[in-house]
C-alpha cells in the first residue's frame, strides 16, 4: 500500500498544508521497485493499491488499511509506504492526509499505532516493511498546534517489536532533522536511495551472497543520504535515516541477482557522451633555449606564461613546422599516388583523401622555459584501404587518441563513482583530480582519462605505433553517440559508410 501526498486540499477556515516535492514520483517509483523485485510470482499474488493526494483522505486511508491488513494471511508480506508530512503528538506517530487540517490536526491525521501497528500485530501477518519518508519540520512551521511535538519517534515503533514475527521500519529522518527533496534526482532524496537498493543497483547495501537485508538497507540508507547532502545539497541542515527492525537482523527483503558479467571492451560502453571529434595526438617538449633561432646572451628564457610567449615561440618554431609539413606532403605524395591537386598544404595543416595532419606550437603551459609542439593525426572515411601507406607515414609520434565531446550524462563525481563500480567489479585502478575535473581508469596496459573541464577522453596504450593505437582503441565499446573512422560503431547503430545510412 502506498500513499503519496504532493498536495493538500485547502480548507474553508485557512490554507491548505505545504505541498511535498516529488511524493508523486516517489510513490511511482516504488510502485514500479516492487513489480520489479516480484515480477516472477503469479501476478494475483502481488496486489499494489497506489492513493494520491484526493485518493488519500482520511476516512480513505483508514478504510483501505484497516480492509488490507485483516485479509492478511500468514505467509503474506505487507509493505507500506508513505511520502508526505508526518510528525509526533497528539498520542503517538501521526500522518497527515489529504484533508488534514492545521487547525485540528489530531482528529485530521492518522495515528500509526491505531491504523497500522497494533492492526498488524493483531494480524497473520508475521512479516511487514513500512517506510515513511515525512518529517514534521514544514509541517510544524504552519501549524499552531501543541499537538506537534516532534519529528516521528521510532520510540514508539519498538514498542512493537515481537520476536514472533518480523516489522521493519524505516524513516528518513532523525528527530530534528528535515527530509530533503532534490531537483537534480527528481525524488526524495531518501527514497531515491531506497529505490536503488530496491532495484538492486546499490552494491553496498547487499550481502556478499546478493540479498537485500534490512540490516544492509539500514546501513545503505544511513551512509548514503547523509553523504549525497554533504557533496550535493548546499544546505545548513542534516538528514539521518533510522530504522527499526525486529527479529533477525538479517531478514532477507529480496535476491538480486548478479548481473551478466561485462567484457573488459565494453566495460566503459556505459558513460555515455556526445562525440564531436577523434584523432590521434602526440606532444613534444624542449628547452626554448635549445630551439634554432635563440641567441644565448640577447635572448631572454621566460620564467611565467604569456602571449608575447607563446607567440615568440611560435615564430622560433615557425621553419622547423614548415620542413616538417614539406617533408610530409613530398612522401604523402609518393607512397599515395597523389598529386598537387589532391592535397592543400598550409603553414600548419597537411590534408590528404584519407588523412588530416595538424601542427600546433607554443609555449608550454605547464613549464614557462619550454615549448610545445603538438601533432594530431585526423582519419578519414576509407582510410583501411590505404593502411600500409599509412603506416609508412606515421610511426610513433603519437601517444594518445582523443575523443572531444560537446557533452556527457554524469558529472564528475557521478562520473568517479561509475569508474570505481567498474574497478570493484573488474579490477584496474582510478585516479581523479577534482580541481581539474579530470578521472582516469586503467586496467591491463590501457588508460582511459576523463577530461570535463577540456572536454577530452585520452586513450593511451603505451608505445605504440599510430595504426596500432587505432586498432586498440576499436576494440573498446566507448558510450559515443556518433559514429567515428577511429572509434567502434556507437552499440545499436551501424557504420556510418553502411549504405543507406
Amino acid at each position: 500500500m502506498i500513499v503519496a501526498l504532493e498536495n493538500y486540499r485547502k480548507p474553508s477556515n485557512g490554507d491548505a498544508l505545504p505541498s511535498v516535492a516529488f511524493a508523486h514520483a516517489d510513490a511511482d517509483g516504488i510502485r514500479d521497485a516492487v513489480l520489479e523485485i516480484f515480477k516472477h510470482m503469479p501476478a494475483g499474488d502481488v496486489e499494489i493499491e497506489v492513493m494520491k493526494d484526493t485518493d488519500a483522505s482520511l476516512i480513505a486511508v483508514k478504510d483501505h488499511l484497516a480492509y488490507k491488513i485483516r485479509t492478511l494471511d500468514d505467509d503474506a508480506l505487507f509493505i507500506f509506504y508513505y511520502a508526505g508530512h508526518g510528525f509526533h503528538g497528539a498520542g503517538g506517530n501521526r500522518l497527515s492526509t489529504y484533508d488534514s487540517n492545521r487547525v485540528n490536526i489530531g482528529d485530521t491525521t492518522l495515528s500509526m499505532r491505531d491504523a497500522l501497528l497494533e492492526p498488524l500485530q493483531d494480524s497473520a501477518c508475521k512479516q511487514a516493511l513500512i517506510f515513511v519518508d515525512a518529517c514534521a519540520e514544514d509541517f510544524r512551521s504552519v501549524v499552531q498546534s501543541r499537538d506537534i511535538i516532534g519529528n516521528l519517534d521510532a520510540g514508539e515503533v519498538r514498542e512493537f517489536l515481537d520476536s514472533g514475527w518480523y516489522l521493519g521500519t524505516f524513516l528518513s529522518c532523525s528527530p530534528g532533522e528535515k527530509s530533503y527533496p532534490s531537483r537534480k534526482l527528481g525524488h526524495g532524496i531518501w527514497t531515491h536511495f531506497l529505490l536503488e537498493a530496491l532495484h538492486g543497483r546499490a552494491k553496498d547495501a547487499l550481502t556478499r551472497d546478493r540479498w537485500l537485508t534490512g540490516e544492509g538497507l539500514q546501513n545503505y540508507l544511513r551512509q548514503e543520504v547523509p553523504r549525497y547532502i554533504t557533496r550535493e545539497m548546499s544546505i545548513p541542515g542534516s538528514q539521518t535515516p533510522q530504522a527499526i527492525l525486529s527479529s533477525s537482523n538479517s531478514f532477507r527483503i529480496h535476491y538480486v541477482p548478479r548481473p551478466p558479467a561485462v567484457q573488459a571492451d565494453a566495460v566503459l560502453a556505459g558513460i555515455r557522451l556526445r562525440n564531436n571529434g577523434e584523432f590521434l595526438e602526440g606532444t613534444e617538449t624542449g628547452t626554448i633555449r635549445s630551439l634554432k633561432g635563440f641567441q644565448r646572451g640577447y635572448h631572454k628564457v621566460p620564467d611565467r606564461l604569456s602571449d608575447s610567449a607563446g607567440g615568440w615561440c611560435n615564430r622560433l618554431l615557425a621553419d622547423t613546422v614548415a620542413e616538417e609539413l614539406q617533408t610530409l606532403y613530398q612522401h604523402t605524395r609518393e607512397v599515395l599516388g597523389l598529386k598537387r591537386k589532391d592535397l592543400r598544404k598550409e603553414e600548419d595543416t597537411l590534408d590528404a583523401p584519407a588523412f588530416r595532419y595538424i601542427v600546433e606550437t607554443g609555449q608550454n603551459p605547464e613549464e614557462p622555459s619550454e615549448y610545445y609542439i603538438t601533432r594530431r593525426l585526423e582519419l578519414r572515411q576509407g582510410w583501411p584501404a590505404h593502411r600500409e601507406a599509412l603506416e609508412q607515414l606515421f610511426n610513433d609520434e603519437f601517444q594518445q587518441l582523443v575523443v572531444e565531446f560537446e557533452s556527457m550524462e554524469d558529472s564528475f563525481d557521478d562520473l568517479v563513482d561509475r569508474l570505481e563500480e567498474i574497478r570493484d567489479e573488474g579490477g584496474g585502478e582510478v585516479d581523479d583530480d577534482d580541481r581539474h575535473q579530470r578521472v582516469s581508469y586503467s586496467r591491463d596496459g590501457a588508460t582511459f582519462t576523463f577530461d570535463l573541464a577540456k572536454r577530452r577522453l585520452e586513450i593511451r596504450f603505451g608505445r605504440v605505433s599510430a595504426l596500432q593505437l587505432v586498432d586498440a582503441a576499436q576494440r573498446f565499446q566507448l558510450g559515443t553517440c556518433r559514429s567515428s573512422q577511429m572509434l567502434a560503431t556507437p552499440s545499436g547503430r551501424r557504420p556510418a559508410n553502411v549504405e543507406g545510412d
